[in-house]
């Protein structure tokens, strides 16, 4: 008996809730009056007429900030490439098996560097910080990959191809 008690008066809470937030949602939403319009009556008119008001003044323009490209794919995403003084730093995140990738800097066709990063495993999200010392680097062809492995033949799977600029 008492198990019937506590489930219709839960039942009743949620029905309660449901309901309040129901008409919360349902309420006309109040406008409320400018400033210019609260200090007038019907009949006054306003002290400076849309004519006579005097037009903004432009503001100086700016000079845009060169946003990164962001690049993804399957397994990668949220990849950005940045530089910091001497260092390229790639950052993002990673949905990879037991949370290891491998990536390879090719310097033209040489490959500079060839490693494996290890982060949070799948399903989550793990996120990733690789740098690179700019001085790594000669040529104008700068390349970073960043795959997986594929457990049953060791090909690369999910491969993201990243053009870095030269620095």
């Amino acid at each position: 008996m008492k198990k019937i008690t506590y489930f219709i008066g839960i039942v009743t809470v949620a029905i309660g809730l449901a309901a309040c937030n129901q008409s919360k949602a349902e309420a006309p939403k109040q406008e409320k009056p400018t400033s210019q319009e609260s200090n007038q009556t019907p009949n006054q008119e306003s002290p400076n007429p849309p004519s006579q008001e005097k037009p903004p003044i432009p503001k100086k323009p700016t000079s845009p900030v060169p946003e990164n490209k962001v690049y993804e794919n399957k397994v990668f995403k949220d990849v950005v490439v940045t530089e910091s003084g001497d260092k390229i730093i790639v950052t993002g995140k990673a949905q990879v098996f037991e949370g290891v990738f491998q990536y390879t800097l090719y310097d033209g066709n040489t490959v500079v560097v060839e490693n494996h990063y290890q982060t949070d495993g799948a399903p989550a999200w793990g996120e990733f910080e690789i740098t690179f010392d700019k001085e790594q680097i000669s040529s104008d062809q700068i390349k970073l990959e960043l795959f997986v492995y594929s457990a049953k033949d060791g090909s690369k799977l999910n491969t993201l191809e990243i053009t870095i600029p030269k620095p």
